[in-house]
């Protein structure tokens, strides 16, 4: 396997293959001076290291080529790797892969490290009951790959999702978020569509079992609502419609109708006809 970057993800990704037997390669375009803390940090990993560029040599033996968020997709390694048929994935996929826990995924424009923040106290507020250990990571903090062999199923996992590491996932958390969409890394995705197409990769894999929750104020967000497999669960300031699901700002209330409310205003619905009969 080859990592590109050996930054923080690279670095974890590189110490969790290694560790499970993988034959690692890890290039960075960096001189060796500028990486030192890398190398502190992969000491005694059996790896071999690539630095100052990125020789075309290295995938000959490879079957997949793992993406650090900062890698570009124009990046003549990764163009080679495509034309030679070599799958592309990221530390987020893998931990998707591997992960035992349930996975919530957040992704926006803006806002999205602060979301990230809140729904994992919130999760570790429910520690030692619904939940027996939350985590928080990815596009922030420890990426999650580091810790995936201590995760239960009676885990929770929360992670912040980059249009960077989404552009190649094949993989979705069963509770995605996308808060917002407005233009932004354009030098990275050329154009909005493009970059639209990544945030959407959240919920293009996932399944009828899954959640979508989605900002239904924001044009381009909601309009991706059609992509969605699983439910949709919507948010913004404004009441909902009726027969959605989802949260809205009522004077200084947070307002939540879920399946159980509707269906107990059903029943109450039901009892009332049957009561004027």
């Amino acid at each position: 396997m080859v990592i590109v970057g050996a930054g923080r993800q690279g670095v974890a990704t590189a110490a969790y293959l290694a560790a499970h037997g993988a034959r690692v390669t890890l290039t960075d375009a960096r001189p060796i001076n500028q990486l030192q803390s890398a190398f502190d940090r992969l000491s005694g990993v059996e790896i071999e290291w690539h630095v100052g560029g990125h020789p075309a040599e290295m995938l000959e033996h490879a079957d997949l080529l793992i993406l650090s968020g900062g890698v570009p997709s124009d990046l003549p390694l990764v163009q080679d790797a495509l034309a030679r048929g070599i799958p592309i994935s990221n530390d987020s996929q893998l931990f998707l892969e591997l992960t035992p826990s349930k996975v919530i995924g957040i992704t926006g424009s803006a806002g999205k490290t602060t979301t990230t923040m809140l729904v994992g106290r919130m999760l570790k507020a429910m520690e030692g009951g619904q939940v027996r250990r939350a985590w928080v990571g990815g596009n922030i903090g420890n990426p999650l790959i580091t810790d995936v062999g201590q995760m239960t199923e009676s885990d929770m996992a929360v992670m912040e999702l980059s249009s960077f590491q989404l552009e190649w996932m094949t993989r979705a958390p069963h509770i995605a978020a996308i808060l917002n969409i407005a233009p932004n890394h354009l030098d990275r995705h050329a154009t909005m569509q493009a970059y639209v197409a990544a945030k959407a990769h959240i919920l293009d894999f996932q399944t009828a079992a899954d959640i979508a929750i989605l900002n239904r104020e924001d044009t381009a967000t909601w309009s991706l609502s059609e992509r969605a497999s699983g439910r949709v669960w919507a948010f913004g300031h404004a009441g909902l419609p009726a027969g959605q699901l989802g949260a809205f700002v009522r004077g200084e209330s947070i307002c939540l109708i879920s399946a159980v409310r509707w269906l107990m205003l059903i029943v109450r619905w039901f009892l009332a006809i049957s009561a004027g009969r």
